[in-house]
């Protein structure tokens, strides 16, 4: 008898926690999308695969094959997608999530997105590589740029790629290297410092170049945005969410 309440009781508390996380569930993988997350883990599978086709022209092919495998598992989409879900889901809370999806619904939340996917694009991403244009702006509009910059976590980003990428090829090297010679597994997170500080005097005119066709008023709204408690916990989340995707 006390089995079976105990029983009806855990079913009951289960089913009620099923009913709670489901739509949160719903809206963290709304948000994924919406925000553009989803369409720059497409852009980074897209880089992986070029990145992936360069290593087999330049190493000896079992080096090559060893590293694709080990960077195909790693970075396998559909599992990259949870864990950055997962995150997001345990950084959010309900109103956090509830605003985040106002501001990234809107007109301009679309518009920040339509900049920042298009940015992280393989072809965008060639023409930068190539040197970015020098933009002309206002000193107001600089003024702005300067509080996106600190706020949006675009620099910290750049870091997690290119250490995950760095940190995935120097594993694979020592494994295929056995005891010959090991790479330091260190070596690369020791350059994320020298890797910031060739990145950071370079954001000003690269946020100038993305946010390039948002009007004055726009980018504006969008640094209130970026500044408000709720995107600050919106760029916190996404910013751990990327850590933990590329990070299993």
């Amino acid at each position: 008898m006390r089995h079976t309440l105990f029983s009806a009781v855990r079913t009951t508390l289960m089913s009620g926690l099923l009913a709670i996380s489901i739509p949160a569930f719903a809206n963290t993988n709304e948000l994924y999308q919406v925000s553009g997350m989803q369409t720059h883990q497409e852009h980074f599978q897209q880089a992986l695969k070029k990145a992936q086709q360069r290593y087999a022209a330049q190493l000896p092919a079992s080096v090559a094959e060893n590293l694709k495998n080990k960077s195909n598992e790693r970075f396998e989409s559909g599992r990259m997608h949870a864990r950055a879900a997962a995150t997001l889901q345990v950084n959010l809370n309900d109103s956090e999530l509830e605003q985040a999806l106002t501001f990234y619904r809107s007109d301009l939340g679309q518009q920040v997105v339509t900049a920042e996917t298009r940015a992280t694009s393989p072809a965008e991403v060639s023409a930068m590589q190539n040197g970015l244009p020098v933009m002309q702006a206002s000193a107001e509009r600089k003024a702005t740029i300067d509080r996106l910059a600190k706020q949006l976590p675009a620099l910290d980003m750049g870091e997690e790629v290119s250490m995950a990428l760095a940190g995935m090829a120097t594993q694979s090297a020592n494994q295929m290297l056995g005891g010959l010679f090991q790479i330091p597994e260190g070596l690369a997170t020791q350059q994320r410092g020298a890797l910031r500080s060739q990145m950071e005097p370079n954001l000003p005119q690269t946020l100038l170049y993305v946010y390039r066709d948002l009007d004055d008023a726009q980018l504006n709204s969008y640094a209130d945005w970026s500044e408000s408690d709720n995107g600050r916990a919106f760029y916190k989340a996404a910013n751990a969410a990327a850590h933990d995707a590329l990070n299993p």
